[in-house]
């Protein structure tokens, strides 16, 4: 839904409804640089924190480990510049959600890939196997 209404009825205001190179590279850019960033991978971070019940200042701390050891938003842009320039270049206004929901299934195994790896050295911090079986947790 929300992406329903910053396609296909903010970007337009703000970037116009044409296909053209200085169009198209603006909505990329908008959307890689500001939407994503700031709001969609945010938000997933915190609608994790609330399934798995850790909290807020977790979730962003998850988020920018993410980001800066795990590659997170270079590994979002390298997918994602691309598809979005096919997105507001070529695919139709009425099919974009859907061909950003296609694309979606395959980013969603690239990022569980990252969140996972994440999760694994956060693991290791707390809890090293000091004789290879007990766990000492220093505290």
């Amino acid at each position: 839904m929300a992406q329903q209404v910053i396609y296909n009825e903010i970007f337009p205001v703000l970037f116009g409804q044409g296909q053209d190179a200085e169009t198209v590279l603006s909505k990329v850019l908008c959307d890689s640089m500001f939407v994503t960033p700031f709001m969609c991978l945010p938000v997933a971070y915190v609608v994790k924190s609330v399934i798995f019940q850790y909290s807020l200042v977790e979730a962003f701390s998850r988020y920018k480990d993410d980001v800066l050891k795990n590659g997170l938003l270079v590994k979002y842009w390298s997918l994602w510049v691309p598809v979005q320039c096919l997105t507001f270049g070529v695919v139709p206004v009425h099919l974009r959600i859907a061909f950003v929901a296609f694309v979606s299934f395959f980013w969603l195994i690239i990022f569980s890939s990252i969140a996972a790896k994440g999760q694994k050295e956060r693991d290791e911090e707390l809890c090293s196997l000091e004789d290879g079986v007990t766990c000492h947790i220093d505290g």
